[in-house]
């Protein structure tokens, strides 16, 4: 058996994971990647100058790091900076995003915000969003605390067509989720069994939430100065559509052997692939007793 060469006409694409929030937790930001040609490698070597220091490392080529990210509302023009992403404790950055440095974007429900990304190379594709309704929680019907055997009944307020998804944890393995996104690792404290979440259905008001059987053994300690968090999530069209419906969806298939593979798909998004969408929370906290 030899070897043999293989080409392609692919144009390459681009591939966008843009989300717009007004919640303080959560950055807005605008993913870019690119699709590669079969002649490309999968990384390339990048030098960066950081203080003074340079700093050389692998990347992937298919993050697009010099593009022009733009968000529109109105006439008002909010640009996008890249900034790296340490995912990893090596030498390897694979991940990098488009974050908006000033203060002033202050996104509110109903508003619609337009996109536009243009590379060095040519490719460009713009997108639209429309953020959701404000989602509420009723803290007023929430107990004071909340004891971890126990039910608990959560009410919120109906937002007519728009989605919403319910999502229970607690506090400190939130916090130490969002310890890991940004590299420390040394927080070691479970959930064991609260964590659950469960999207709403049209019309749907109140989720009676029970914790899980948990198989590991915690005692008291494990349950003081702990919050049971509460995050109800608005999202537009495009929102649920990428991440909710298609995942539900039957998959297309593709094989190598037999030609055509899966196509990309677009939501929000015009000139590329992704989604380009938004998203709302409310959030609580309980104590937690044991």
């Amino acid at each position: 058996m030899e070897w043999e060469d293989v080409s392609s006409d692919h144009d390459p694409l681009l591939n966008i994971l843009g989300i717009i929030s007004p919640d303080s937790l959560v950055n807005s930001f605008v993913q870019v990647h690119r699709s590669l040609d079969l002649e490309e490698a999968q990384d390339t070597l990048v030098r960066d100058t950081v203080d003074g220091v340079i700093d050389i490392y692998y990347a992937s080529r298919f993050v697009v790091r010099n593009a022009e990210v733009i968000v529109y509302l109105g006439d008002k023009e909010y640009l996008f900076d890249y900034r790296n992403i340490d995912m990893e404790d090596d030498d390897t950055i694979s991940l990098g995003a488009y974050f908006y440095n000033g203060n002033d974007l202050n996104p509110q429900p109903g508003e619609t915000y337009f996109l536009s990304v243009t590379t060095p190379s040519g490719l460009n594709a713009t997108g639209q969003t429309i953020i959701p309704p404000h989602p509420l929680i009723h803290e007023e019907l929430l107990p004071d605390t909340f004891q971890v055997n126990q039910d608990l009944e959560i009410n919120w307020e109906p937002l007519g067509n728009h989605n919403q998804l319910i999502n229970v944890d607690n506090y400190l393995s939130l916090i130490r989720y969002l310890y890991s996104y940004y590299g420390y690792y040394n927080i070691d404290q479970g959930s064991c069994g609260l964590t659950q979440e469960k999207l709403i259905d049209p019309g749907e008001t109140s989720w009676t939430y029970h914790r899980e059987i948990c198989e590991r053994d915690f005692n008291e300690q494990d349950w003081e100065e702990d919050w049971l968090t509460l995050q109800l999530m608005s999202m537009d069209q495009n929102y649920y559509d990428f991440f909710i419906k298609y995942s539900q969806e039957d998959r297309e298939f593709s094989n190598l052997f037999i030609g055509q593979g899966g196509s990309g798909r677009n939501y929000g998004i015009e000139g590329g692939i992704g989604v380009f969408g938004s998203i709302a929370f409310d959030r609580t906290f309980i104590p937690v007793i044991p």
